[in-house]
């Protein structure tokens, strides 16, 4: 065959035609590499120019009537969720912001709101805008708090006071009075007739009060009058250090308060 030579057990020559075609076809392929690499790296670039073409950026200074920077303002972008707050020195950046035309609004306290009217923002280009701001009082409305002088502890009461409410003696299991009032701190019953003892004292040395009106006095042994528990509105007993109107009582006063009748007939059994 013309032009080509072949030796037993050699590797096979390729012709220039061969090696003409296959050159080609390589180039061809790197070609097509070269051109997707390309296409790809223009569309990773045009991705953030395209962005930038359609937001832009507002930065500038707030600063007071003599000229003074205002520090931690807030500045906004109105209609929008965009803004910024000044750094020490005034300043403020507010990034991608759509175009258009828009209102700025900066803000603090001590200061009356300033607002700056179209402020066009262009794509990918930075508008410098800067805001005056006017001082102005602060006005805080008063709050008059107006209640009843209720001490905690009243300088003119120096005795404890026990109660009972009558609702809580319908619910309990008993049906001596002397059962009701020893739910009250320091009382104790002294036995079956013997009344009760308060703070330690003799059954005796109470004095009992139905009603306002004194049962028995001073040493006078057990309560004269039994009531039944259904008939008590409210029980007290007083402690301590006693006023001049129960000059002679030596441990403490036992009050009872009985409930008002009505129309209909009531009572209870055990």
């Amino acid at each position: 065959m013309s032009g080509v030579t072949i030796l037993s057990g050699s590797p096979r020559a390729f012709t220039q035609l061969e090696d003409a075609s296959m050159m080609h076809r390589l180039r061809n392929v790197v070609g097509r590499f070269l051109v997707v690499g390309a296409v790809f790296a223009i569309a990773v670039v045009a991705a953030p120019l395209a962005a930038q073409q359609t937001t832009g950026k507002i930065e500038g200074t707030v600063s007071d009537q003599a000229g003074a920077a205002v520090a931690n303002a807030q500045v906004f972008v109105v209609g929008t969720s965009f803004g910024a707050v000044t750094n020490e020195k005034g300043y403020y950046f507010v990034n991608n912001v759509p175009v258009g035309t828009y209102s700025l609004r900066a803000q603090f306290i001590g200061f009356a709101p300033s607002e700056v009217r179209n402020v066009g923002v262009l794509g990918g280009q930075t508008i410098t805008q800067d805001v005056k701001m006017q001082s102005s009082a602060v006005v805080l409305t008063g709050i008059t708090v107006t209640a009843a002088a209720n001490p905690i502890v009243p300088r003119d009461q120096v005795t404890s006071k026990g109660i009972i409410a009558g609702d809580l003696v319908d619910h309990l299991p008993v049906d001596d009075v002397r059962s009701v009032i020893s739910l009250t701190p320091g009382v104790v019953e002294s036995g079956a007739s013997a009344g009760v003892s308060i703070r330690g004292g003799r059954p005796g040395e109470a004095n009992v009060y139905v009603d306002g009106a004194p049962i028995r006095g001073t040493n006078s042994g057990a309560p004269r009058v039994n009531l039944g528990t259904n008939a008590i509105e409210e029980a007290s007993v007083t402690t301590g250090a006693l006023g001049v109107e129960f000059s002679d009582a030596q441990s403490g006063v036992i009050s009872y308060t009985t409930r008002a009748g009505g129309s209909t007939l009531q009572g209870s059994g055990s």
